[in-house]
């Protein structure tokens, strides 16, 4: 049976895997990325992991998915997001010395892609978005049947792409970007914004009350009753789907400006396929309605066109999954 290690370098934690040629893990642990002691470190722990999973599977290779912008041939993370002091490291050789196994190494979302496309919810398909969403917005392609890596390994970064040509700022120093709309913190400071805007409006409403006789209050929403540090987007979706108006405002909105993102993409690489993962994914249907509405509206839509949008298959496995294939793709 063929085995592979898959590695998911995260900058809070690192998954490791070791999954047969069907796309099942068969063995896995985490570790501690531990970011900020450095690089040497995180990888020769990782080194010691595989190590442990030889001492009972017969691996033949090791991949490797981490956040940043990859030199594919010589396995150099560059910019990585979440890894501080990373920037240059050779993954790819620092790995292979520790382990004496071939290495691979790709962008994590690349990796998701991949295992999504091979086993998960893009299966079957050959021109395949996979678009993650969470603290930042990853994509990436698969076209004609290839994993769609660019001239200079940064393809599919939809999330800094612009949807609003003089927007907000962004982190990464542009404006308008879509990830600065959408990331899982920019939808909990608009949440907190628009909760503390209603409690507001209630409360001021309430005082008025008694001058308009018949006239029914406003519903609170049931965000207004959670503690700060609980609304996050799990309570956002949760409430979403159970009905709450504010809730559902937002999702909608967040739905709004993903469509507008994935309106380009559809223009760009005609996609049969759509597969959306990362923990804003977990909004669930009310998330994937606007979505799908969006697109429908904006894009061109013409009768007879294949595209659908649909949820990741994989959850937290699709990063492991896929860079295990990394050493059995062709080149």
């Amino acid at each position: 049976m063929a085995l592979d290690v898959g590695v998911d370098i995260g900058g809070t934690n690192i998954k490791l895997g070791v999954v047969d040629a069907g796309g099942r893990v068969v063995a896995r642990s985490r570790l501690k990325t531990e970011a900020g002691k450095g690089p040497r470190q995180a990888l020769e722990r990782v080194a010691r992991g595989i190590a442990r999973f030889r001492e009972k599977h017969a691996v033949g290779s090791v991949g490797v998915g981490i956040a940043g912008l990859v030199d594919h041939e010589y396995g150099i993370v560059r910019v990585p997001p979440n890894l501080p002091g990373w920037h240059g490291t050779a993954v790819k050789a620092e790995l292979a010395e520790l382990t004496g196994l071939g290495v691979r190494v790709t962008n994590d979302v690349n990796a998701v892609c991949l295992g999504e496309w091979l086993f998960g919810a893009g299966r079957g398909c050959d021109d395949l978005f996979c678009l993650t969403l969470g603290t930042g917005v990853g994509g990436a392609a698969v076209v004609a049947g290839r994993l769609l890596l660019g001239a200079n390994g940064a393809a599919g970064e939809l999330g800094h792409t612009v949807i609003f040509g003089n927007g907000l700022p962004c982190r990464c120093g542009g404006r308008g970007c879509l990830e600065r709309y959408v990331g899982a913190e920019y939808l909990v400071k608009r949440a907190r914004a628009r909760v503390k805007a209603q409690v507001k409006r209630v409360s001021s409403h309430r005082d008025q009350m008694p001058l308009f006789g018949g006239l029914q209050p406003e519903r609170p929403s049931v965000l207004a009753s959670l503690p700060a540090r609980r609304l996050d987007p799990e309570a956002i979706g949760r409430s979403a789907r159970a009905g709450d108006k504010l809730a559902l405002e937002l999702v909608d909105e967040l739905g709004e400006y993903v469509g507008l993102g994935l309106v380009n993409v559809v223009a760009l690489f005609d996609p049969g396929r759509i597969v959306i993962g990362g923990g804003l994914a977990g909004l669930g249907e009310p998330l994937f309605k606007a979505v799908r509405r969006t697109v429908n509206r904006r894009g061109q839509l013409f009768d007879g066109r294949r595209l659908e949008i649909v949820g990741a298959g994989l959850g937290g496995d699709a990063g492991v999954v896929g860079a295990s294939r990394l050493g059995r793709l062709p080149g």
